[in-house]
């Protein structure tokens, strides 16, 4: 994956936002965005997100905005709950829609192996088992239960309705779900505001370790410093 933005410069409203905007983004990078209040950090992020687009001119000097494959970009915003009468459970469950759909698949294949133990039926499942092990199926499991923990649920909250959670605490399952979904680019404003001692340390390791790109605005230098390994400064 890599996202290149080069000479591109933002306008809403007919006033620039953003000028000389020049960013690289490939697998695994981790950018700390910073700079003073105002200045365009959240417009970047929509910027790449999709949701704005860099101005077109005339000029040899116009901006490009590049993409090379498909990546799944993931922010905050593109979360909202389809259906607010399920279950916490349920919604994070959903991160997992292709590991379960492997899952369910797998067991007929099983079933037809067992009654037909043919080459072609014993090719399918066993190839569709080695990619469901590389996706993490044997885990995934275990891991959104202790992360559901470490974001200060209970036991008894998973099974709630989404309805009956506080503005914060969808928030914080939508964020969860973020993180568990795994998009190729994470697309992060202040992600540890709000957040307690325990979820931030969560939400810091996570980062670290995410195999995917991470790009963060934020004013909380430590968390950052545990995480990026290059700073783009907007003025």
């Amino acid at each position: 994956m890599q996202i290149k933005i080069q000479n591109g410069t933002v306008d809403l409203s007919g006033q620039p936002i953003l000028k000389k905007i020049n960013i690289e983004i490939n697998t695994e990078s981790k950018i700390g965005v910073v700079g003073r209040n105002g200045c365009g950090k959240t417009t970047l992020l929509r910027l790449l997100a999709g949701e704005l687009q860099i101005s077109k001119d005339d000029s040899q000097n116009a901006g490009l905005h590049i993409v090379s494959g498909k990546p799944v970009i993931g922010t905050l915003n593109q979360m909202a709950f389809k259906d607010d009468s399920v279950t916490m459970l349920q919604e994070i469950r959903s991160a997992y829609t292709e590991i379960l759909s492997m899952k369910e698949r797998l067991s007929i294949l099983h079933e037809a192996m067992d009654r037909e133990p043919t080459e072609e039926n014993i090719t399918a499942y066993t190839t569709l088992l080695d990619r469901f092990t590389l996706e993490g199926g044997f885990y995934f499991e275990k891991e959104y239960e202790a992360a559901i923990k470490r974001f200060g649920f209970t036991e008894s909250e998973k099974n709630k309705p989404l309805t009956d959670f506080s503005g914060g605490q969808r928030t914080k399952i939508a964020f969860l779900k973020l993180l568990l979904s795994k998009p190729d680019l994470l697309l992060l404003d202040e992600p540890t505001n709000h957040l307690d001692i325990q979820t931030k340390t969560f939400v810091t390791e996570y980062l670290k370790n995410y195999k995917g790109s991470v790009l963060i605005i934020s004013h909380d230098v430590d968390f950052l410093n545990q995480i990026i390994n290059k700073v783009l400064y907007v003025n």
